[in-house]
């Protein structure tokens, strides 16, 4: 059987999660699976489909609990343009990202920065207190521009 790096990427998440002292449920699990597995963001109720015609979930507030529950864990990111959910590729380290997103192929890839911070600490400068932050970028990816890949 070939080598499965979605499945490493969802192994190590949910290590993550039970680490952090968090109850991992089978929905938990299967939802960080499909998300791991799935090659563009998967829109919450596609996502219950999937699940659905597994077996593996009976009604949508479950799997949308699940999802808000993986977000604020750091294991899934919601991308606000697409109302879409993708599993983050590096969950076992707290990090600041934004997202470049395809507007062609669909691809959306994360990229850690530390210019959120200083977007944070602006915020916060001026006394507001962010609980959330996303950057999402819209654009053409290097594969769809024919150019090669950094």
């Amino acid at each position: 059987m070939p080598h499965c790096q979605a499945c490493d990427r969802s192994e190590s998440a949910t290590e993550a999660l039970v680490a952090r002292g968090a109850r991992l449920t089978e929905l938990r699990r299967d939802v960080l699976a499909e998300l791991h597995h799935a090659q563009k963001p998967v829109g919450a109720y596609d996502l219950f489909e999937r699940l659905k015609s597994d077996g593996k979930a009976s009604a949508p507030p479950a799997v949308y609990r699940v999802l808000d529950f993986l977000v604020e864990q750091g294991l899934v990111h919601k991308l606000q343009s697409l109302s879409a959910y993708a599993a983050c590729p590096n969950a076992v380290t707290p990090h600041e990202a934004f997202f470049l997103i395809c507007r062609k192929c669909g691809s959306v890839a994360e990229r850690e920065t530390s210019a959120l911070a200083h977007l944070t600490a602006a915020a916060e400068k001026s006394g507001f207190a962010p609980e959330h932050l996303v950057v999402e970028a819209t654009g053409i990816c290097a594969a769809c521009q024919g150019q090669p890949t950094a």
